[in-house]
């Protein structure tokens, strides 16, 4: 079998993970497939062994964007190339990202030529996007084709719920494909001798984006001060700089035992970071495929914090038993100075989520908004925004009975040991390389036994809708 996987490019990150991780797997087994990645830039890394370069194919708007059907034949000419003939299948990541629509209307191309088609969505121009999403006004039509020749394959139990809602009446299908979790059993690392690692340490190895939702941890951190609460790196992204900051002077001014960035203040690796912890720690209210919530097991620690649901409930039904974690923060609306003024902030922030998606917001937005997030006259701490959890969080630490009943809802105590040890096998069981190999394969002979060509188009306003939605608003996400 030959199989063209395609991306913009090939730098460091999420989907050129897959991407190895992907080719990794097949290596493990003893699968005949042949792969060549397309990519609009030069490959730097050693796990991809047969990368072509196809000028066009990086990031573009839609001026800057070149011809689609140049773009097709540049990509066959590149495959061509590497493995002597056309691909049986092209496995095409994150096409209707709004990064390129020249790439969306090529696939759109591919389609009509009868191709066989893996369309692999990690994240959506639907989903609080809307620059990504104006950038394809002019293709969008042609952004989600179906057709018996024609699969996608999505990362969680709710992207798979929305794009199903896309496809419904359609040839094509959807199918879960998490992410493959590499894992490789070897001795603990030596302890750090860095005095500067605090002690009883809740690690959230993560690098610092608004989604990830600090404030939390400031949050966890005033109800549990015995313990020392930290995240491990701090923002790459320039508009999230003073924030970082001031959570930083804003816990230090409160006393609070919480420290950010602490993988850049330490002369340790991040293997005795996470072995000195007490346990791993997530308070993020947004996440793709959820590897915070799988990778942990794989460290021997066990994991607290906030649950996702709509990104976790598969996981449940492999084994991996996430029922300690919390799903909301419950805090008393009379914390905040002036709880009156919540729904003209919800009013504001849910104009202009739809304004930038050129949508008008539907009737009873607020009210759907506000009841989602305020229950009995408490609202949950991840959905508001960093001012809103300052404010909280300043009259909170001086509260004994607010932080007791913080403390009986927030359950942080480490997951005990055969807890720790179950989860991890269903991880490795599920999630290693060799069961990725095995399900997408079965899922590249499923596409290739489709017969018919005739291809139609899903109506992208169903996903959009799936995602703009009043009861999803959350203010962390919006500006």
């Amino acid at each position: 079998m030959k199989v063209a996987i395609v991306h913009y490019h090939l730098e460091p990150g999420g989907v050129t993970k897959v991407i190895e991780n992907t080719l990794s797997a097949w290596n493990q087994t003893s699968l005949d497939i042949q792969t060549v990645a397309l990519s609009g830039r030069p490959y730097r890394g050693k796990v991809i062994p047969n990368a072509q370069v196809v000028e066009g194919l990086d990031y573009s708007d839609a001026k800057g964007s070149i011809d689609p059907k140049i773009l097709v034949q540049r990509m066959k000419d590149a495959v061509m190339d590497a493995l002597g003939s056309l691909p049986d299948l092209w496995h095409v990541h994150n096409h209707s990202l709004g990064k390129n629509p020249a790439l969306t209307a090529a696939v759109s191309c591919l389609a009509d030529q009868g191709e066989y088609l893996l369309l692999h969505p990690h994240d959506f121009a639907e989903d609080g996007r809307p620059e990504n999403f104006l950038s394809l006004q002019e293709v969008y039509k042609q952004a989600y084709p179906t057709s018996e020749r024609i699969r996608y394959a999505v990362l969680n139990h709710r992207d798979k719920s929305f794009v199903q809602k896309l496809l419904d009446n359609s040839l094509s299908q959807v199918h879960l494909l998490a992410n493959a979790i590499p894992f490789e059993d070897s001795s603990p690392p030596i302890p750090s001798a860095d005095s500067k690692l605090p002690e009883n340490l809740y690690l959230y190895p993560v690098r610092a984006v608004r989604r990830k939702n600090l404030g939390e941890l400031a949050l966890l951190s005033a109800a549990y001060p015995e313990k020392h609460f930290a995240n491990s790196l701090g923002p790459t992204n320039p508009a999230f700089l003073d924030e970082f900051a001031n959570w930083k002077s804003f816990c230090r001014e409160l006393g609070l035992s919480v420290t950010f960035g602490l993988g850049e203040t330490v002369s340790c690796s991040f293997p005795q970071l996470v072995d000195h912890s007490q346990a791993i720690v997530s308070t993020s209210v947004a996440e793709g495929f959820g590897l915070g919530f799988l990778e942990p097991w794989t460290f021997d620690k066990g994991l607290c914090g906030r649950n996702i649901r709509e990104i976790t409930q598969d996981f449940e039904k492999l084994g991996i038993d996430l029922n300690h974690l919390y799903e909301r923060v419950e805090t008393d609306m009379s914390l905040l100075s002036d709880p009156n003024s919540l729904p003209k902030l919800l009013e504001r922030a849910l104009s202009a989520f739809y304004h930038n998606y050129g949508k008008t917001p539907p009737q009873h937005a607020v009210r759907q908004a506000y009841d989602s997030m305020i229950d009995q006259g408490r609202i949950d701490f991840g959905r508001i925004n960093e001012s809103l959890q300052k404010e909280i969080l300043r009259n909170l630490v001086s509260s004994p009975n607010e932080l007791e009943d913080l403390r009986k809802q927030l359950r942080m105590t480490p997951p005990g040991k055969d807890l720790v040890a179950k989860n991890k096998e269903s991880v490795i069981k599920n999630f290693g390389l060799e069961a990725y190999a095995e399900r997408l394969f079965k899922l590249y002979l499923d596409i290739l036994s489709g017969k018919n060509e005739q291809v139609a188009y899903a109506d992208g306003e169903r996903l959009l809708e799936c995602f703009l939605c009043p009861t999803r608003l959350n203010l962390l996400r919006t500006k």
